[in-house]
């Protein structure tokens, strides 16, 4: 009579199912050890062979990311730094500009046919911009193949935020010639221009970007965000991933009031809406880069 053993294969014991005689047992065992012998010698050896890029583990990674958020847009810059398959320390220069809620841009009544009036957003005072420098960590949730599947992790980082804000101008109607020509000038808003600057009808239209530059002012602050990562290159070494996070920042400046006191103050955006210190936003961004 022979006995037969049999073993299953699960996730935590890897043994083949196999059947028994006693006088096979001696030579099934001897097998088994030539396989591993035959093996070990195939691993790549330091030194020796050289390691494929299947093999590699990388240890660094560097994107470009294209953001928008509930007001706004943005830019960013990120190095990684990649600890284990499951962590990674992160740093990120961003550039960006945070609307004001109430902000909303509407078209110049001059704006027809040939005439060259740009629409405007009607209240503002300022166009407000974010440069910060973020550090973080980066934990992977569900890693992926190297040449297929998802990779997900969630992340956090935190920084400081400069932001400034740049005086937004428009072109004001001052006059009219005898043949109906408008004679406008481009201003920002002061308590002088008000009566003209706060009525539509007087409005031709926005000057333009360019305007300001040389009269910005600075609002230090706080970045803190966190959320979802979602990698999909088709390769390990390839960086394409889609971001979904929540961000807040927080920003004050030191201004003068009437009497010349410096006084803490929250970002002007809007002449008439209420500013605020705190900024919070919903993103999406896109990051396209590589590891090494």
């Amino acid at each position: 009579m022979y006995l037969r053993f049999t073993f299953y294969y699960n996730s935590y014991l890897h043994f083949m199912p196999f059947t028994k005689l006693p006088q096979y047992f001696l030579l099934s065992i001897v097998c088994l050890m030539a396989g591993l012998h035959v093996l070990q010698a195939q691993e790549p050896q330091v030194g020796t062979t050289p390691l494929t890029s299947d093999d590699i583990v990388f240890k660094r990674e560097f994107s470009i990311g294209l953001k928008a958020h509930t007001h706004g847009y943005g830019v960013s810059v990120n190095r990684v730094r990649i600890e284990n398959i499951f962590k990674k320390k992160t740093l990120e220069i961003e550039v960006s500009n945070i609307k004001h809620p109430k902000e909303r841009r509407q078209q110049s009544p001059f704006a027809s046919g040939r005439n060259s009036a740009r629409g405007y957003v009607y209240g503002k005072q300022n166009s407000f911009y974010q440069i910060s420098a973020n550090f973080g960590t980066t934990r992977t949730i569900s890693n992926k193949g190297q040449r297929n599947g998802v990779q997900v992790a969630w992340f956090y980082s935190y920084g400081p935020s400069l932001g400034i804000t740049k005086p937004y101008y428009l072109e004001l109607i001052y006059d009219v010639t005898e043949t109906g020509q408008f004679v406008t000038r481009n201003e920002k808003y002061t308590s002088e221009n008000a009566s003209w600057f706060l009525n539509e009808g007087l409005i031709y239209g926005a000057s333009g970007i360019t305007y300001g530059w040389n009269d910005i002012n600075f609002f230090p602050g706080l970045q803190v965000k966190g959320g979802f990562n979602f990698d999909w290159a088709n390769f390990y070494k390839m960086v394409k991933a889609l971001e979904i996070g929540f961000m807040v920042n927080v920003h004050a400046g030191l201004v003068k009031n009437d009497e010349g006191n410096l006084r803490i103050s929250r970002v002007p955006i809007m002449i008439e809406d209420d500013n605020s210190f705190l900024f919070t936003n919903l993103y999406l961004r896109l990051n396209l880069g590589k590891r090494w």
